[in-house]
């Protein structure tokens, strides 16, 4: 249920506000509004206030009326036990305003410049954020006690999760249902633009999910990729280059300082550690450094459906299958496309294209970046000093490649 037509007040009109008994005496004043997070909108539970020197518990049941500066109880009475947070309690000035939060669909993060509270049905309730760069200095203006909220500054709360892990007593985690809607490359500009501590929550929360936990390393930038490893030990660090494509991990191999190298190569698995081993041989500026060893080649007596049915079992994406012979010498390519029009009774020989545009293993990045730009090529094969096919580099890679570092990433963070 959307919030944004409902009455709401923001939280700087709250906290500061007088607390007022019922006959209109002042107790003290609002300093926090304490809520419990969960799936929602957080319901507010109580007021942290301020009374003769100490903080103390309001529960919400007790509070008859809350506006722009001034709180009133129901009754005179007010447990003046000094305020000790529980279990699940979070403070929404103290632990939230101010704050980086994740706009979940945008995949991004914004800063919590002021809260809004609504009265939906019988409770209070975390309604949105503001996220109006103007609200923090109408806020430094002493001003936000008579600023109504603008609805195009407003995000719902629905869309967003909160950062907890600074909060002592939350024990919540960001949920990892929620993250899996992000693409990897999302999650990696996230812990990159987040804070140390907001990076390793959702770290945190990526272990969670093996794969997506792979995919979100190999999106990130070099520099945090090896800080993503540094707290893990040389297996865990296996685990998870073991379910990275083997160009990426062995890219992230050559990374590591030098005294974890072997060690975390050696309890790769070993068809993927001959692979890696293979790749490693090769400069990382060539050809051979930037290609992939998966590809679909095939001989010419298979069948179109034959060739069709290894495409669809390939555990990676297939842009093209390749035409070998016995030996593994290159002989022609055909594109998914064509492969898809093309009969399925029909031999692949007879609806391949020789082969023209080739790189050999030692090619040099401008060589690579110039042939698939001339020939038009999505995925260009790289063939060894005996025109063999080892492998194959897809246009992403060489897009990568060519991005200005400082274009990687919105804003630099740290994981450590």
């Amino acid at each position: 249920m959307s919030t944004m037509g409902q009455r709401l007040l923001r939280l700087t009109q709250a906290i500061s506000s007088s607390l007022v008994d019922q006959a209109g005496e002042t107790l003290g004043r609002v300093d926090d509004l304490v809520v419990r997070l969960g799936s929602g909108y957080p319901p507010v539970t109580g007021l942290r206030v301020r009374i003769g020197g100490r903080h103390v518990f309001v529960p919400i049941s007790q509070v008859a009326e809350i506006t722009p500066g001034r709180v009133r109880l129901m009754g005179e009475i007010v447990n003046l036990r000094r305020f000790e947070r529980r279990e699940g309690e979070v403070l929404l000035r103290q632990d939230i305003l101010d704050h980086k939060v994740i706009q979940v669909a945008a995949g991004r993060l914004v800063h919590a410049s002021d809260i809004a509270l609504g009265r939906i049905g019988d409770a209070w309730r975390v309604a949105g954020i503001d996220v109006s760069a103007g609200t923090i200095l109408q806020r430094v203006l002493r001003r936000s006690s008579t600023r109504t909220l603008d609805p195009t500054t407003m995000v719902d709360w629905a869309r967003l999760e909160p950062f907890v892990g600074h909060v002592p007593t939350a024990k919540l985690h960001l949920p990892l249902h929620r993250l899996r809607g992000l693409h990897p490359a999302q999650l990696a500009d996230l812990i990159e633009a987040a804070s140390p501590e907001q990076g390793k929550e959702i770290v945190t929360a990526v272990r969670g999910d093996p794969e997506l936990e792979a995919d979100v390393v190999e999106e990130l930038a070099t520099a945090h990729q090896v800080r993503f490893l540094q707290g893990r030990s040389d297996s865990e660090a296996a685990a998870i280059l073991g379910s990275m494509s083997p160009d990426d991990a062995a890219d992230l191999i050559g990374e590591l300082p030098q005294e974890r190298r072997a060690s975390v190569l050696a309890r790769l698995p070993p068809p993927q550690q001959a692979t890696v081993r293979g790749l490693l041989a090769y400069n990382p500026s060539t050809a051979g450094g930037l290609m992939t060893p998966d590809f679909v080649a095939v001989d010419q007596s298979s069948s179109v459906a034959r060739v069709l049915e290894r495409v669809m079992a390939a555990p990676f994406p297939v842009l093209a299958v390749y035409l070998t012979d016995p030996e593994n010498h290159l002989i022609g390519s055909l594109s998914l496309h064509a492969l898809l029009r093309a009969r399925r009774d029909a031999h692949i020989g007879d609806a391949v294209k020789p082969v023209l545009a080739r790189l050999r293993v030692d090619a040099d990045f401008t060589a690579v970046a110039l042939l698939m730009a001339d020939y038009n090529l999505t995925e260009a094969p790289v063939v060894d000093v005996g025109d063999r096919l080892v492998g194959v580099i897809a246009v992403d890679d060489v897009l990568e490649t060519l991005i200005p570092v400082q274009w990687h990433r919105r804003e630099e963070g740290s994981i450590r």
